[in-house]
């Protein structure tokens, strides 16, 4: 028990000071969100290599295969979210929201945090760090308490919290599945890319003809 509180202390005392502040200071939020993923990366560092990423690239059947059916599982629970619960459900979901500066150096910043950094991070420490398998009981419970922090660490409300819960669920069970952090991750980043880069170019865009 020791070993797990001196494990787990810092990341959640980070991520309850991240939420706090996010809540606290909702304007221009996106420093908040740059360092708190910023400082995952770096907490947990030597759990991601590129080499064995650039590895897991070339394996069909042990990586490609499980990237698109979670792909599939991903966009799934996406429009489950937006037709099936959204439009649905009219109450505040207490979502943290992303607000940065209206210039080039904010939608590079804006880009690089949300496409990459959120997605690794999260992975770092949502899947690869919290869900253990050390037997069925362990695995089940490190299984939930990933969920749940990850929830957390998007929204404050029932509402979001639950859509929170449901847009992480295919991570976490391909993570479950296979334990290769890189296949989770690449999803993730394949969904924040397609869902964010066309609004950042179009932003871009307006931005230069101004």
């Amino acid at each position: 028990m020791k070993s797990l509180i001196k494990e787990y202390a810092f990341p959640i005392i980070w991520e309850a000071l991240f939420i706090v502040l996010v809540i606290l200071r909702p304007v221009k939020t996106l420093y908040l969100f740059f360092v708190f993923y910023l400082v995952l990366l770096v907490y947990y560092r030597e759990s991601f290599s590129f080499k064995e990423y650039k590895r897991n690239l070339k394996n069909i059947k042990g990586f490609w295969i499980p990237v698109v059916i979670t792909a599939v599982a991903a966009f799934a629970t996406y429009w489950i979210k937006t037709n099936l619960i959204q439009t649905r459900i009219f109450v505040p979901d207490g979502t943290y929201v992303i607000t940065w500066e209206n210039s080039y150096i904010g939608e590079a910043l804006y880009a690089v945090t949300i496409i990459f950094l959120g997605p690794i991070a999260s992975e770092l420490y949502y899947r690869k760090a919290i869900m253990k398998f050390d037997g069925p009981v362990a695995t089940v419970v490190s299984f939930l308490i990933g969920l749940v922090l990850c929830a957390f660490g998007n929204a404050y409300l029932p509402l979001g919290f639950a859509e929170a819960l449901l847009l992480a669920l295919p991570y976490a069970v391909v993570y479950l599945i296979t334990k290769n952090l890189y296949v989770a991750t690449t999803v993730h980043i394949l969904f924040m890319m397609y869902h964010h880069i066309p609004n950042v170019i179009y932003d871009i865009a307006r931005i230069s003809l101004r």
